[in-house]
This record gives structure tokens, C-alpha cells and sequence, in this order.
């Protein structure tokens, strides 16, 4: 009785005895799913039971995907079980699969699948693989041939009455199919037509978006009923979010019921809010609105003040429509205005002599290798591009010597003397980093409201090897020339020529003081002032489809305000032979971060008379006024799940750096869900995220808040996740890759047995043990 309390004493405290593992170890991982040929699934059944069979069963483990029931008894054999029953989560098997190997064994991993992984989550585990060194052999098995649809896209942001561009994709091979789109009462909004496929065709289909909010839309195919395809793979869901609708301050009187009229045009998309002239002169706040539209209202009802403000505002961002006939255009009176120098067309006196607004930011050399002549040469060529600029132009003066500094900040070009010294101060010593001074210029030039800029860039060419194409480019996209001048050489230098042709600039060298180059900044022009022209003319069409969309025939107009299109405005609409002669009718063009276009007639006035039976009028005026908006909403939006935790990300695009957003859940009725509080945090400046739980089958719909303007985004359910029988076989884990990563083989099925057999590990364990329970 003593022996049997010591050994139950001994017993209860559990002993282990450890041991060094010898041998390696085979993990398989054997995908049953439906995706997978049913043949196929019985010839890789027989394979890994034959494995098993032959093998020590503490030397191989099964993970199996799908089955009713385990594969082999001879073997440790773990079901995965997703939370959608007919799913393959391939990297979560291969994440197991790798655990199954004893942690320092030397061990191999076999996958048996089609590679239609019903998620995208195999980065950890693969580089859980390769940080161990486990090699993955891969046996490829037939998919399932089928028709389906797969990846339902939708544009993230639409405003109610918009055209939205959706897109399927039909996966497999069948004649006379069709896609329709069902919204929230499953009533049809759009239809494909009939079509065929063979392999994979993308549907692309045109729906008008509802009112703001979230919507409900499924892409469901529509196959013959001899095809007898499963219908449950022809059905796809997913969420719109559409957002608030433009905001448009009207500011007209002339025309008498003007704003209802445009807002019947319009439709949901705008919400027009009229300021009447009287009240301007108390001040407005632009900056509310993404879109400012001025029609036929003369310049006399605009004051001066009220003006500049709005000028302001579109150098922010805020759009600009001005349109109207001879009150806004002939004899307005809006020459010499703060307006006139937003506009896309001249709006000048009698001969009237133009000289266009330019800035300039000179970046000049001042490092080490620049002492003596070159330096003097470098002064010589800025004081002759500073004396040819007008009080009214903007210049500023860079220097690097290893370090960027503004040597004279941006600053009216009338202070010569002061500029003068600037440059006069400068000497050559220190290093060379031109990368900042270019980035320094290009800040310093952004908010300067002139007609053109340029970036000056003088230097011996010492400069430090830098990315500088991808920065140049895009400071040419913003309107700002980059030139270089190299001093001190003759010759071509070719890091200086690149720079000027990326910054759609020019190169030039002067070698001594007798070769100063004379720098052509503008081009001052003579004009004559505009004037109304009525009666019956012929319109021509011209710039990109994304302003047109369908609309293929403009009517004529009865009346238009004859102008010139200014250097760098893109003509969208001008009149035509035979009745005219090619005056602009419609031109746009970007001042600042906003965008200007000019509508030279009344768009519902006299001017637009034959128009008002035109069945494309509305969407055409749509689509100009949403063009000219702002489009720059302050924060950008993306919602991302991964199983049941989703990530709210919010970007700061908005210049205001206190701004910080609130978020919100709410239902399919758009009724906030105040018990599922969002809580975001500043994940870095300008950046905040929040988790949400949300189970996988539920769709997600968040409203964002932040300067007094709700963004919403939304995520369908599933959104990670992909129906087993609806894998793009585009989007499959690639099996020849993997075992190639992973220094793994690829075996065909038929090889399979004899294959996975041997695939043996080699080398000794010297960090793996086995614990044998001693209890």
C-alpha cells in the first residue's frame, strides 16, 4: 500500500521524460474542398492514406480542408474547420501544417490543392516556412470546372444621381448569359444584354447612384436553363456607399428663377444654395462649398472684397463656374478685376496691353566647387532673370551648400534693392545637396496665385546622385517649369538636361561672362476686349470623353460672348463653321488647388434657348459642374478586413493640421448604432485608425465626420473572404511559386504516392525533443 501512495504520489505530480527527436517529420496539408474535381479528391485520398499507411504515424500529420470525414486513420489527422464549411483558408492549413513540425526537426510540408485559397492570408505562414526551413512540395489537383461570378467592384465614391461604373467578372465557359444588377428592393437597375464566355469575361455595367447613403447592390448571372449551372455560385453582393451631394453656392439674380431651374437639371446629385447679391457684402464662407457658380451676375454686385475672397478660396480648392452672356463677360465689367485673373478667357480693355503674372524661385549653387567665377556667374544670370520681371510678378532665391535656405523668401518682384543684396551676400562654400532646395522651391511656389512659375536651377553640376525624376515630373504636372543653367563648362551635361526635360523646362550652359543667356519668362500680348454675339451658331465639341461621357451631339447656341481662350486653357466647347469661326464657348482650366471653367452664355438664359429640348443637357451641365467642383475631401478613406476585425483608415488631405475625424456606425436604414461606439486613434500625424469587430458575415457601413462633411465607406460582408465554388483562378496561390520559394518540388497527382513518399527530410535534430509521459 506505501509503494501504490508513492507511485500515485509520483504520479499526480506529472513527470516527463525528454528526449532528443530523431528523424524528421511529414506534415501534409490535403484539400477535400468543393473547388477541388471530385476525382481528384478520391485519387489524393488514396494517396495520403497510402503514405500514412506506409510511414511511423508519429512521423506524418494530416490537415485536411473539407471531407465528411478524415482521410486516413493511420495517421494524426486535424480537420480544419472554417467558419464557412465549404471554405480553404490555405494559409491558415499551412500556418498548422508548420506547427505540426516539431519546432528545430528536420521536417517537410506536402500541399495537396487546386490553390484556390478562399482568402489571401498565406503571408504569415509562408514566412513562418522559410524562416524555418521548411520546404513545401506541392501536388496541383484539377479544379472543378464551373460558371460563376467573382469580384464585384464598385467605385468607393459616387454622388446621388451619378453614373457608377460596376464591374463582374464571369469565371468559366457558356453561351447567351446575361448580368443584371439588383438594388435593396432586388427591383433590376442595370442589365448586361446577352453575351458569351470562354474562360473569363468582365461585364462592365452603368447604374445611376440613389440618394445619399448606403446601398445594397448584388450582380447576379443569368445563364439558359439547358446550361442547369448552380445558381448559388451566380450571385454576388456587395455595399455603395454614395456620398453628399456637390455643394453649390448660385450666385445669380439676372435670370428669373434661375436656381430652380438648374436644380431641376441638376437633380440629386447638387444642392444649390442661392446667395443673393445684397447679402455678399457681409461676408460668405467659400470654403463651404465645393462649387461657386457665378451666372450672368455683373461685377458691380460683386464686391471688391467679396471678390478677393473667392479668389482665395479656389487657390484652395474650391471650384469656380463662370458663366453667363454680355453681364458676365462683354460688359460685366469685370476687366481689371480679382476675378478676371481666374478666369480660363481674357476679359481685357481696348488694346489693352497683357502681361501675365509669373513666380519665380531661382536655386543657386553656393557649395565649395562653386568658388571663384562660377559663383559671379551664378549672381550675373539671377540679377538678369530678377530685372525682367514686373512689380506684379513673385520671385524668391534659394541657396544650397549642404544645407537648403531661403536667401530671400517669396516676395513681390517690385523689391529689387533688397533682392539685390540678397544675391550680392552669397558665397561659395560648403557641400552639395540639391535634392531639398528643389523640394524647398516647388513649396515656395505652390500657393503663389501667378500665371505662370518656374523653378531657375543654376549650378556647376557637382550635385549628389539623387531619384530626381519621379519629383521633377510631378512638379511639371502642377504647372511649374523646372529650367537649369550650367556655369563655369561649355558642353552637354546630362543630369542637368534630364532635369529640364522632366520639368518641362530648358537646359542651357554659359561658360563665361561673354555667353549670359537672356531667360524668356512670358510672353505679354495685346487683345481685344470681348463682345456679345447673338443669333444662331453652330457648336463643336472638343476635349476628353471624361467630360462628354455618352453625350454625342451639342445643339447651337442662340447667343455667346465672343473671347480668347488664355495660353494653358483647355477649350471644351467652341463655336463652329458654318455660322462660326471658332471662338471658345466652354474652357477650363486649374488656378491654384482649384479649377476654373468659363460657360460664355446664359446655361439657362436666351443664350442656351435651343438647349432646353436637349435630352443631354442635364447630364452634360452635370458633368461639367462635377468636374469643376472641388473633389478634395479632408480626409482619405479605406476600410479593410481581415476575419472578424476590420481596420478604419482616415489620411489627412485637408491643409488644416488640427483637423481630426469622429466615425460612427450605422445600419442598413442608415440609423446610427450608437452601442458600437468607433473609437479612432493617431496612429502617426495626419493619420488615424480604429479596429471594429464585426462578424464576418455582416456588413460594415462607417460615416466619417470632419469639417462639418460626412465621407462614408463601407465594407460587404465576406469582404475578405471568397466563396469556395467563386475563386478567380487569377487570384489562386500560386503552387509552382510556393515550392519554389520555399525550395520545395511540384508533383503531378498521378506521381503523388510514390512522390510525398519521398519527400523525406534529411539532417539530424539538434534543437527538437520528444516528451514521453513518464506519468
Amino acid at each position: 500500500r506505501t509503494l501504490v501512495l508513492l507511485l500515485l504520489v509520483a504520479a499526480l505530480t506529472q513527470p516527463v521524460l525528454v528526449t532528443s527527436a530523431a528523424g524528421g517529420h511529414q506534415s501534409v496539408v490535403l484539400d477535400l474542398s468543393d473547388s477541388v474535381k471530385a476525382e481528384a479528391r478520391r485519387a489524393a485520398v488514396a494517396a495520403i492514406a497510402k503514405l500514412a499507411a506506409d510511414a511511423d504515424a508519429q512521423d506524418v500529420s494530416v490537415v485536411q480542408l473539407g471531407g465528411s470525414a478524415p482521410a486516413t486513420e493511420a495517421a494524426q489527422v486535424r480537420v480544419l474547420h472554417p467558419p464557412n464549411a465549404s471554405a480553404s483558408p490555405l494559409g491558415a492549413a499551412l500556418d498548422l501544417a508548420a506547427q505540426s513540425v516539431p519546432l528545430g526537426a528536420p521536417g517537410a510540408v506536402a500541399l495537396v490543392s487546386d490553390g484556390h485559397a478562399t482568402d489571401r492570408h498565406w503571408g504569415r505562414a509562408l514566412a513562418q516556412l522559410i524562416e524555418r526551413g521548411l520546404a513545401v512540395h506541392t501536388v496541383p489537383l484539377d479544379a472543378a470546372e464551373a460558371l460563376f461570378l467573382a469580384n464585384l467592384r464598385m467605385p468607393q465614391r459616387t454622388r446621388p444621381g451619378e453614373t457608377a461604373l460596376v464591374t463582374v467578372d464571369v469565371i468559366g465557359t457558356g453561351a447567351g448569359l446575361e448580368v443584371v444588377l439588383k438594388g435593396d428592393d432586388q427591383a433590376v437597375w442595370a442589365r448586361s444584354g446577352a453575351f458569351d464566355s470562354t474562360g473569363q469575361r468582365t461585364v462592365a455595367l452603368e447604374l445611376e447612384s440613389g440618394a445619399a447613403g448606403f446601398h445594397s447592390v448584388a450582380a447576379e448571372l443569368l445563364t439558359p436553363p439547358t446550361l442547369n449551372d448552380d445558381p448559388t455560385d451566380n450571385r454576388i453582393a456587395g455595399v455603395m456607399a454614395v456620398q453628399a451631394p456637390v455643394r453649390v453656392l448660385y450666385l445669380g439674380a439676372r435670370q428669373q428663377g434661375g436656381r430652380e431651374r438648374l436644380q431641376a437639371l441638376l437633380g440629386t446629385g447638387f444642392a444649390l444654395t442661392q446667395a443673393m447679391p445684397e447679402t455678399l457684402a457681409a461676408g460668405v464662407d467659400f470654403n463651404a462649398h465645393d462649387l461657386v457658380m457665378i451666372d450672368d451676375l455683373p461685377a458691380s454686385q460683386l464686391p471688391t472684397a467679396t471678390q478677393q475672397a473667392l479668389a482665395a478660396a479656389v487657390v484652395d480648392g474650391v471650384g469656380l463656374l463662370h458663366s453667363g452672356g454680355a453681364a458676365a463677360f462683354a460688359d460685366g465689367g469685370y476687366h481689371g478685376t480679382a476675378l478676371a485673373e481666374l478666369l480660363p478667357v481674357a476679359l481685357d480693355g481696348e488694346d489693352d496691353h497683357v502681361d501675365p503674372s509669373v513666380g519665380l524661385a531661382i536655386i543657386i549653387d553656393t557649395s565649395g566647387s562653386m568658388a571663384g567665377t562660377r559663383i559671379e556667374l551664378a549672381k550675373q544670370i539671377a540679377r538678369i532673370a530678377v530685372r525682367r520681371l514686373q512689380p506684379h510678378d513673385r520671385i524668391g532665391i534659394v541657396e544650397f551648400y549642404g544645407a537648403k535656405h531661403w536667401a530671400a523668401p517669396m516676395q513681390p518682384a517690385a523689391n529689387k534693392i533688397e533682392i539685390d543684396r540678397a544675391i550680392g551676400r552669397m558665397k561659395a562654400i560648403g557641400g552639395t545637396v540639391l535634392y531639398p532646395a528643389i523640394q524647398e522651391a516647388y513649396y515656395g511656389l505652390r500657393n503663389v496665385n501667378t500665371r505662370y512659375k518656374h523653378i531657375l536651377l543654376i549650378t556647376d553640376a557637382g550635385v549628389e546622385d539623387s531619384d530626381y525624376e519621379p519629383m521633377t515630373r510631378r512638379i511639371a504636372k502642377q504647372g511649374i517649369n523646372v529650367s537649369t543653367i550650367l556655369v563655369g563648362q561649355a558642353g552637354h551635361n546630362l543630369v542637368m538636361a534630364d532635369l529640364a526635360n522632366w520639368g518641362r523646362g530648358r537646359f542651357y550652359t554659359v561658360g563665361d561672362q561673354f555667353n549670359l543667356v537672356e531667360l524668356v519668362l512670358k510672353q505679354p500680348s495685346t487683345r481685344k476686349p470681348p463682345r456679345y454675339a447673338p443669333g444662331e451658331t453652330a457648336v463643336r465639341a472638343l476635349g476628353g470623353p471624361g467630360w462628354w461621357g455618352a453625350v454625342e451631339r451639342t445643339p447651337p447656341v442662340a447667343g455667346y460672348a465672343r473671347a480668347q481662350a488664355r495660353d494653358g486653357a483647355e477649350v471644351l466647347l467652341e463655336t463652329a463653321p458654318p455660322t462660326g469661326d471658332g471662338q471658345p464657348l466652354l474652357a477650363t482650366w486649374q488656378h491654384g488647388l482649384g479649377r476654373v471653367t468659363a460657360l460664355l452664355t446664359e446655361p439657362v438664359g436666351a443664350g442656351t434657348a435651343p438647349w432646353r429640348d436637349w435630352a443631354d443637357y442635364g447630364e452634360f451641365l452635370s458633368r461639367v459642374l462635377a468636374r469643376t467642383a472641388a473633389d478634395n475631401p479632408p480626409f482619405h478613406l479605406t476600410l479593410q478586413r481581415r476575419h472578424d476585425t476590420l481596420t478604419l483608415t482616415a489620411e489627412r488631405d485637408a491643409p488644416d493640421a488640427d483637423l481630426a475625424p469622429s466615425a460612427y456606425l450605422v445600419d442598413a436604414q442608415g440609423e446610427r448604432l450608437d452601442d458600437r461606439p468607433v473609437t479612432l486613434r493617431t496612429h502617426a500625424p495626419g493619420l488615424f485608425e480604429a479596429d471594429i469587430r464585426a462578424r464576418r458575415d455582416e456588413p460594415v457601413r462607417v460615416v466619417v465626420e470632419a469639417a462639418g462633411r460626412l465621407l462614408r465607406i463601407a465594407a460587404p460582408a465576406h469582404s475578405d473572404v471568397t466563396e469556395e465554388t467563386q475563386v478567380d483562378p487569377r487570384s489562386a496561390l500560386d503552387l509552382q511559386r510556393l515550392a519554389a520559394r520555399t525550395g520545395g518540388s511540384v508533383f503531378d497527382l498521378a506521381d503523388a504516392r510514390s512522390a510525398l513518399a519521398n519527400t523525406a527530410v534529411h539532417g539530424t535534430a539538434d534543437t527538437a525533443y520528444d516528451a514521453i509521459r513518464v506519468w
